[in-house]
């Protein structure tokens, strides 16, 4: 009986300990992106703002993992794939509709 028992409770420990480890995983996961469309306002260093279509200044972090399509000035429209926390993964340049 006693085996049965702690053999239960070692099973129990094991269970919970699996199921804390699973939604540590889910934290781990990718962060989400968001497509961000605009006219590029300034570069500042690291950061670029933009200002969407709805007239909303985003500031958004450039580094090397960044993929650019291209050099960009003020004034471009530009095109960004960003996280929610405002890291830029790509930028293009986009042509002005005629």
């Amino acid at each position: 009986m006693r085996k049965l028992i702690g053999s239960f409770v070692c099973a129990l420990a094991l269970g919970f300990g699996m199921v804390s480890l699973s939604f540590a995983a889910g934290d781990m996961a990718a962060p989400s992106t968001q497509t961000v469309k605009g006219d590029l306002l300034k570069i500042d260093g690291e950061f670029y703002v933009v200002k969407d279509t709805a007239g909303k200044e985003i500031r958004l972090h450039v580094d090397k993992t960044s993929q650019l399509d291209g050099t960009f000035k003020a004034g471009d429209k530009i095109e960004a794939q960003a996280t929610d926390k405002g890291h830029a993964s790509s930028i293009k340049q986009v042509k002005p509709k005629m």
